[in-house]
């Protein structure tokens, strides 16, 4: 089963939420988007999330 999610949204939502909200305040921590459960490596430059077995850089 292949799991769709808007690419966007989920830029969206790490830009405005991931740095600012003390429930995302580890370095390593998972939460759901739209249905998938996406696990997040914070780095000094960029957010490492994991999408099943994909991989997205997002720049910090």
């Amino acid at each position: 089963m292949t799991m769709l999610i808007d690419l966007n949204a989920l830029a969206d939502f790490v830009e405005t939420t991931l740095d600012y909200s003390p429930e995302y305040e580890d370095d390593a921590f998972a939460f759901d988007f739209e249905g998938a459960r996406i696990y997040c490596e914070r780095k000094r430059h960029c957010f490492d999330l994991y999408v099943g077995k994909d991989c997205l850089q997002l720049p910090r």
